[in-house]
């Protein structure tokens, strides 16, 4: 039986669910013509994207780096204590950015290695589901083997989350379906049965307006959650021309400012980051999506500080280790999971 979700939301805004994590993280042209081709498309995107955010990469990782400690983990803050989440995120970040994760090293010891060695803590987390699929991921993308960790199956691990309904994890809290599905297509199980299972699963989750809602809803749809489900679905081989797709597009179109961002209380880089991502795995550019002369890559540049932080909003931090680690994701052209054929 699955646990009934118990998330500690701090607005209604929806990036702000991760507080599952067991941290303190709180139209005209709109659209391109939809693309089919999506593997050869976003290489043809992440090319052209690159070569206009490589600057806002190249600061956001450096400050990303700054938050790196002594036994090669990394913390939400620079000084503050390492934690699986952000090392895992880090370590995303570092591969969506084309870096090795083991180069990146204090005292010989790298984000990988801090990964590896704290392993055990994942089943003691508040929520171990959410814990293991962003750990998966992050391995996955390193070039490791989740099939095998240091004697450990994880996608076993990851297809025992699942139900018959194909619903998986916490229930009613669909983040952790999306993710699921992420860890098992980064572990090469893109094909498995789970995977099937919940991308129909999710499908049946989206709501009349062509989002989808944190808790699976019919109404509450918000940009961030249905960026995520809809990188899943694209993992899982769901067709951009589907109408899932489709109307996922219309959504996000229906959710852009004059700003060129995205809604979740006002636009902001949490709800950018997802909703490029989401447009990067359909084989959208998002450069196109215009505003006017605004688009959602400049606007989540925008959101960028001197330091190479990413900020929530132009004058509200957040979490800013989760937004700038997303925010590489999302200016590299690329999408979740990174490194997946």
């Amino acid at each position: 039986m699955k646990r009934s979700a118990n998330l500690e939301v701090a607005t209604p805004g929806v990036a702000k669910v991760e507080k599952d994590l067991g941290e303190d993280v709180t139209e005209s042209g709109a659209t391109s013509t939809l693309i089919t081709d999506t593997a050869g498309t976003r290489d043809v995107i992440t090319g052209a994207q690159l070569s206009e955010t490589s600057g806002n990469v190249e600061s956001a990782v450096g400050y990303i780096l700054t938050c790196q400690n002594e036994d090669g983990g990394f913390s939400p803050k620079p000084g503050a204590e390492s934690s699986l989440s952000t090392t895992a995120f880090a370590a995303i970040a570092f591969v969506s950015a084309d870096e090795e994760v083991t180069s990146h090293t204090v005292a010989g010891i790298s984000p990988l290695d801090y990964l590896l060695e704290n392993s055990d803590s994942l089943e003691s987390s508040s929520n171990p589901e959410a814990q293991t699929r962003r750990y998966v991921v992050a391995l996955a993308a390193a070039g490791l083997d989740p099939h095998d960790i240091s004697g450990t199956d994880y996608v076993e691990v990851l297809k025992s989350y699942s139900e018959p309904s194909g619903e998986i994890g916490k229930e009613n809290y669909i983040w952790d379906d999306s993710w699921v599905v992420l860890a098992l297509a980064a572990s090469g199980e893109a094909e498995s049965e789970e995977v099937a299972k919940a991308a129909e699963y999710l499908e049946s989750c989206q709501t009349d307006s062509g989002g989808w809602a944190w808790h699976g809803g019919e109404s509450g749809a918000d940009p961030d959650t249905t960026g995520l489900v809809v990188c899943a679905l694209m993992t899982a081989g769901v067709d951009p021309s589907a109408g899932s797709t489709t109307k996922a597009l219309a959504y996000f179109k229906s959710e852009q400012n004059d700003d060129g961002g995205f809604s979740s209380l006002g636009s902001n880089s949490a709800s950018d980051s997802w909703a490029i991502m989401a447009l990067n795995a359909a084989g959208q550019n998002p450069k196109e999506w215009q505003k006017g002369s605004k688009d959602p890559v400049s606007h989540l540049s925008h959101l960028q500080k001197v330091d190479g932080a990413i900020w929530w909003k132009e004058n509200s931090e957040g979490t800013s280790f989760q937004w700038t680690a997303y925010g590489v994701v999302a200016m590299t052209g690329e999408a979740l999971p990174p490194n997946v054929p």
